[in-house]
């Protein structure tokens, strides 16, 4: 099973934070702001595996603009 994880844009910091924590699932774009993504692809749409739910959670949690979360 897998969950989604995307960055709502719109309320980004620009912080860097989750890029520089975790590159694996978040990268920065042109304009400065997150965006979730796997091995480049999906980008904003990171299907994310279990193992790694709890790791892309506390990034969410830790996120100074609350703009990173599951997609429904």
């Amino acid at each position: 099973m897998t969950k989604i994880a995307y960055v709502d844009k719109d309320n980004c910091t620009s912080c860097n934070q989750c890029a520089d924590n975790l590159p694996k699932y978040f990268q920065m774009d042109d304009n400065d702001t997150s965006e979730t993504h796997i091995g480049g692809e999906s980008v904003n749409q990171a299907q994310i595996p279990e193992a790694d739910w709890k790791t892309v959670q506390k990034e969410m949690d830790e996120c100074p603009g609350e703009c990173i979360h599951w997609r429904k």
